[in-house]
Parts: structure tokens; sequence; C-alpha cells
């Protein structure tokens, strides 16, 4: 412990001072900081925490119970992602109920540790919104480089277990993407594709990660028009396809704004995503069908309010064939909201099915569905191995069309 350099906070954490829950959180980041060659921590305001047991399994839900058991409680406002299961209407579809205990008993851990229960990726869009070089600990990939890239704030993608710890203490190894030097672009991305669909983001973001790995990208080529959806998506299918942590887009993000991404240096390469390669890609996400799609599946990561309200426009008059599913993944928050404007009773009217708090990637799949189709790169890039399906990746309209009368 002598190598790090500790303030005299968190060593009394460590000597156990603040609690034994406290102690064995900071013996943990300590022995992180260690191993990573950090000369110390690093102050952080908020976490992106796990709770879903499609993920952490017994060995997680255990840790978080022991945790709470010895009194652990939240220092810093702390969410997390999705559950693995949809929390009001498990048993109407059908989830194990030995599977959905043990997701309720991870709920109710969260709660006694002090956790915002929002189970949601998107925490940026549920009020948790770090300012521009803020430090803070996430866990969910898509928030990471949300965090990272649009929001300018600091965050390794964190591990589940050493979330909860940074959560318990405030603190976070100091290393990677805290420190300055780390952030650096390396490869310098043109991206010469003529006008960008929703759909090209996502497909933009896979060809990222699929290419520059967990380097540090900066793109040039992105309008000052693309929303907040559309970068969201980008950065998420990045993140999945490959392990990219920050992306600096030129004109569009905090820190490709204020000055040179390279900070002066030439990039270590580049290269150019042009309308050949993106339609190409997005044919090539496409796992072979086992016959015509019988679900969608949209909001990975979960859908925002303009994208709810998208839907509902695009459904307006229709409804889900016989047959065929259309599940939308998002929050509480949104759904809350589109219920008040009722969007979402026109959508269940529909045969649309709210999947509110709750993610495919980490939760089974219930119902006889065989070929998925999707709008989102990061479901594209999972839900074939991760429930053995056939996939089409295609825009929102095409989904719409295909299941809709």
């Amino acid at each position: 412990m002598m190598c790090l350099n500790l303030t005299r906070y968190e060593e009394d954490i460590l000597r156990g001072k603040h609690g034994e829950a406290k102690q064995l959180a900071m013996r943990i980041i300590a022995k992180i900081a260690e191993s990573m060659g950090a000369e110390g921590l690093v102050e952080i305001v908020s976490v992106q925490a796990m709770a879903h047991f499609g993920s952490l399994h017994i060995a997680g839900r255990d840790w978080l119970e022991k945790l709470a058991c010895m009194g652990g409680k939240c220092c810093v406002p702390t969410t997390q992602d999705p559950s693995s299961i949809p929390f009001e209407k498990w048993e109407e579809m059908g989830y194990d109920s030995e599977y959905s205990e043990n997701q309720l008993r991870l709920r109710d851990a969260i709660i006694k540790l002090g956790e915002f229960p929002a189970w949601s990726c998107t925490p940026y869009n549920q009020g948790s919104v770090p300012r521009f070089g803020q430090n803070v600990a996430w866990a969910e990939s898509s928030a990471v480089i949300y965090a990272n890239s649009i929001l300018g704030a600091r965050t390794n993608r964190t591990p589940a277990g050493l979330a909860i710890c940074a959560a318990l203490t405030g603190r976070a190894p100091g290393f990677g993407m805290y420190l300055e030097e780390n952030r650096r672009a390396q490869i310098r991305v043109n991206v010469e594709a003529g006008a960008l669909s929703d759909l090209d983001y996502n497909t933009i973001g896979i060809v990222l990660g699929k290419t520059v790995g967990n380097k540090v990208p900066a793109l040039f080529g992105i309008p000052q028009s693309a929303t907040n959806d559309n970068l969201k998506y980008l950065g998420a299918s990045a993140a999945s396809s490959g392990s990219v942590a920050l992306c600096h887009i030129d004109k569009v993000t905090p820190e490709a704004i204020m000055g040179d991404p390279f900070r002066g240096e030439k990039p270590e390469c580049e290269l150019t995503i042009d309308r050949r390669i993106l339609d190409e890609t997005a044919a090539s996400m496409c796992a072979p069908p086992h016959g015509q799609p019988d679900l969608v599946v949209t909001g990975c990561p979960h859908s925002s309010a303009s994208e709810v309200l998208k839907i509902g426009r695009l459904l307006e008059g229709k409804r889900i064939k016989p047959g065929k599913g259309f599940w939308i993944f998002t929050n509480y928050e949104t759904d809350s909201l589109m219920r008040r404007m009722g969007v979402v009773q026109q959508l269940e009217q529909s045969g649309v099915k709210m999947m509110v708090s709750t993610c495919l990637v980490i939760s089974p799949l219930v119902g006889a569905y065989r070929t998925l189709m999707t709008d989102s790169g990061k479901f594209a890039s999972y839900l074939p191995s991760e429930h053995s399906v056939g996939l089409i990746y295609a825009s929102i309209e095409d989904c719409i069309n295909t299941v809709a009368e």
C-alpha cells in the first residue's frame, strides 16, 4: 500500500475507521490501483454499477448482499444497469421463478446499499449528468463512452465488482481514462458517406469497434446536427463491437471543440468510412434468419422519449401482425412521460410491449422467437450469440413495415 499516494481520509478507510464495508471496498480499490501502476486514487462524483443477475450470477448476488449486511452505504449517487427481468411483468411473460427470485434479491440488496433504483443503461437521461472534467466510475460500456465522449467526463470501463467499491468509498484507481495523456486521439477516421440515417450512426460505431479496438479515434465528417440519440447509438455500437471507451468528434464533442484531439501529435493511422463500407457492414450484421422475423426489439441503449414518440407516430393507425411481437426497451422515466402523453397507451393498443427497466442482452428471451429484427447496433452485435437466434439489422421504419399492418 505504501507505493500509493493516499489521502488521510483514504488511509482512515483502510484502517477501518469508516466501517467494515468501506474498509473491504478500499482494500480492493487499492490493490487494483497498485496492480495497474496508479500513483493514487481519484475522487468520483457518481457511479453506474451493475445488479443484473444475467451477468452477476450467484457470486455477484452474494457479493452485494454481503456488503449490504456489513452496513455498506453508497456515498455518491449510484445507479445501475437494467435488470434481467421486467419487474412489473415477469410473471405474466413467463420468466423462470428461481431466476427471477435471484434478480429480486439483487434489487433488495441495492436498495439496502443506498443505490437509486434507476435500472437503465442511460443514466444521463435520468439526471446523472456529470460536468466536463469530472471523474465518475461507470460500468455500463455504452454509458462509459457517452460520459467520456459526449459529456467530457472521465471514467474507465469499471468492472461491476469495482464499481460498487467506488460507490461505497467515493474513490477509483487513478489510471486509464482518468489521466490526460491517455485521452489523446490516436486514429483519424474520415466519415465520407453523404447524408447519414439513424441506422448509419449505429453502423459507424460497429465499423469503429471492429477497426480501432480499444484505441481512441477522432471522427471527422459527423454533422453538428447529429442528435444525442445518434451519438448514443454510435458510441454503444463502438463499445460493443470493440472496446472503445472514448471517441472524439470534430466540432461536436467537448474535447474536440476545445482543441486538437491529437494534442499536436500525428495520428497512428487514418481510415475512411464511405457508403460502401456502411452498407457492407450493415449487411454483415444480419445473422442467418430462421424464416421471417417473429419479433422486433429496439432500445439498446434504452429508448429516449423522442424515440418512443417517433415509433408511436410511425405506428399510428397500424397494428402488429398476429404471431409477431414488438418490444421497446426503455427506462421508468421515459415510460412515465410517454404514458402522460398517451403514447404508451396507443402503442400498447397497437400490440407493442413496453419492456421497462430491463434489457434483452442480459436477460432470457421468453417466447418461441427464432428470428429477431432490430435497429440497434449493440443488439445486433450481441443477440445472435446470446440467444442463438437469427437476426435482421435494419432501420426502425423497415422493422415497423415488416411486422405491422
